[in-house]
């Protein structure tokens, strides 16, 4: 890639983001981390997201596709009528529109990239 930039955000005349810092980075109702936002696509970060924080989850669908990978921790997630216990090196799918729900085991951290792009 080229050159570092000194700045927290990078971006051209049309307002697309190049480059999100840390401390940029906003923070949604469920407790994930949204990074960076493209046309298509956008990617967020499940931070350390403890067991006691999805006890309660109810089986929802989404109006996006997400694709995930987990970098620590395990977590159970069912759909399709399936449950899937996933750990750290494991990517998952959740088609768009597919009733899902999660649960998390052990100390999750995960990113996803969802399609079409979400907001805040």
């Amino acid at each position: 890639m080229g050159g570092r930039d000194s700045g927290t955000m990078t971006q051209q005349s049309s307002g697309q983001q190049y480059k999100v810092s840390r401390s940029e980075t906003r923070h949604g109702e469920n407790g994930e981390h949204h990074l960076v936002g493209g046309q298509k696509g956008s990617m967020r970060l499940w931070h350390k997201e403890q067991p006691s924080d999805t006890a309660d989850k109810q089986p929802h669908a989404n109006d996006y596709e997400t694709l995930g990978y987990v970098i620590s921790g395990k977590v159970e997630l069912t759909l399709d009528g399936q449950t899937l216990t996933l750990g750290e090196g494991d990517s998952y799918c959740v088609p768009q529109g597919m009733s899902h729900t999660y649960r998390v085991l052990e100390t999750l951290t995960a990113v996803e990239v969802t399609t079409p792009a979400q907001s805040s």
